[in-house]
């Protein structure tokens, strides 16, 4: 399969861009790909490949996706239009919009608050291995209530956890505070205002419109389309369930720069809020705000604040990132699991040529001594939920650590290796998150807490024999 460009007729600086997404399509073995940037007032979109390998289709711009996690900052948009409204009070507990809320752990049922829910700082378990399939008004409401035996993984408040869970809680809480269902509230103050008139929850309204097919590659390490990847269960869609097309992201895009001559769901003071004194979780390097992710990237002699969110389904990679002090957005929606090495290669070539904005400049270490790797040895995992949990097994290799990670997402263990950057930082050296930081998270004590990988926390549990 030779993916076919559709060109952009992007600025001359980018004359080579449609090369290059051509390029990185063939070298990662992904069928296809949207992209749209907005930059200085203009903007572009365009598509490469083919969104279905069988039949063959290509991919157009007004392909229809699933975005997954790239919901998750609509979710919170809906949640600061009724805290905007005076409905909500982000600081006060989840339990005073939700009464009968409940998650395993009493003391965080009543601590964790709305603001905890849209910064992953709840603290229990954010991947719930068992959906209610219920497609009626009352699917996320069953969900919610079955989050009743959600096992904590740390206090509310103690430290950054990617939480699905959290985001499915926050849409319930728009469905009870609004009076309407999750999807027609944002379908109402959200889409419809932002003029996104490609974008949906319900698969059906868009059988008959161009869509791309999801793909995983196989043992012969060609992509091959998957069957499930619109199968997302509607009691999770606050937190993953959109699905929407590069030209309404980029509007989506627009707007969040000030682009949109519309009014939209939330004033500029808020929407500046949800991306301000963000809660750190690499110190200086990254952090989140509420509904959204940001890295402080390199420009010049500063740092400057790239906002994002990815998601990630089974067989499509997205991501949509805007850079408001470079007026720049960027779009990349791909139908395949390594979809994200296109996006990230695509992505830091526009950064860097549009704004002059440069990647992490991180020293990974290959030749780390035994010595000071060993302390880091052993077993880390989640509380058990519905008699499944997930756990990484690092143990030490010449240089470098070894890591095995088993998780709900994937059917197989995942290895991988990590080259120390600094103290207790370290960045994948391969596997689908490489370059990704693995970071090890200490107690006050100094005492080992666990791990972060993939956003997730591993409570230590105990060095290995």
């Amino acid at each position: 399969m030779r993916p076919v460009p559709s060109p952009m007729n992007p600025p001359p600086v980018l004359a080579g861009l449609d090369e290059i997404v051509v390029s990185a399509l063939a070298r990662h073995r992904v069928p296809g790909c949207s992209v749209a940037i907005a930059h200085g007032g203009r903007h572009w979109t365009g598509a490469y490949g083919l969104a279905r390998t069988d039949p063959e289709q290509p991919f157009l711009p007004q392909t229809r996706i699933p975005v997954a996690s790239m919901t998750k900052p609509f979710t919170a948009t809906a949640v600061l239009a009724l805290a905007e409204a005076g409905a909500v009070d982000l600081d006060q507990p989840v339990r005073r919009y939700l009464p009968g809320f409940r998650v395993a752990d009493e003391e965080a049922t009543a601590s964790a608050t709305v603001r905890h829910l849209l910064t992953h700082l709840s603290g229990w378990l954010g991947d719930e291995p068992e959906f209610v399939t219920d497609r009626g008004d009352g699917a996320l409401a069953a969900q919610v209530a079955a989050f009743s035996a959600l096992p904590q993984v740390l206090p509310p408040g103690t430290t950054f956890s990617y939480c699905n869970t959290g985001l499915d809680v926050a849409g319930r809480l728009v469905e009870v505070v609004s009076g309407q269902s999750y999807e027609s509230f944002v379908e109402d103050r959200v889409l419809t205002p932002l003029g996104m008139t490609g974008s949906t929850f319900f698969a059906e309204r868009v059988v008959s419109q161009p869509a791309a097919a999801g793909h995983t590659r196989e043992d012969d390490g060609a992509p091959h389309p998957v069957q499930d990847a619109w199968l997302l269960p509607r009691g999770v869609n606050p937190s993953g369930g959109l699905i929407s097309t590069a030209g309404d992201q980029l509007r989506w895009m627009r707007w969040w720069l000030g682009e949109l001559d519309v009014a939209g769901p939330l004033s500029p003071r808020t929407r500046a809020a949800m991306i301000s004194d963000p809660v750190p979780v690499r110190a200086g390097l990254a952090a989140t705000g509420l509904g959204w992710h940001l890295d402080y990237l390199p420009r010049g002699a500063s740092r400057v604040s790239a906002v994002y969110h990815e998601g990630s389904l089974h067989g499509t990679a997205t991501v949509c990132r805007f850079v408001p002090e470079a007026d720049l957005a960027v779009v990349v929606l791909t139908n395949a699991d390594d979809g994200q090495l296109v996006y990230r290669e695509v992505g830091d070539i526009l950064l860097a040529e549009l704004a002059g904005i440069g990647k992490f400049d991180r020293k990974v270490s290959r030749d780390t001594g035994e010595r000071e790797l060993a302390p880091y040895a052993g077993s880390y995992s989640t509380p058990e939920r519905q008699d499944t949990s997930s756990r990484v097994e690092v143990t030490v290799r010449p240089g470098t650590l070894r890591l095995k990670v088993s998780t709900v997402h994937y059917d197989q263990p995942l290895e991988m290796d990590a080259g120390r950057v600094e103290a207790d930082e370290f960045a994948l050296l391969d596997g689908p998150w490489r370059d990704e930081p693995l970071a090890f998270l200490r107690e006050p004590s100094g005492e080992l807490l666990g791990l972060r990988i993939a956003g997730r926390v591993f409570p230590y549990q105990g060095g290995t024999a």
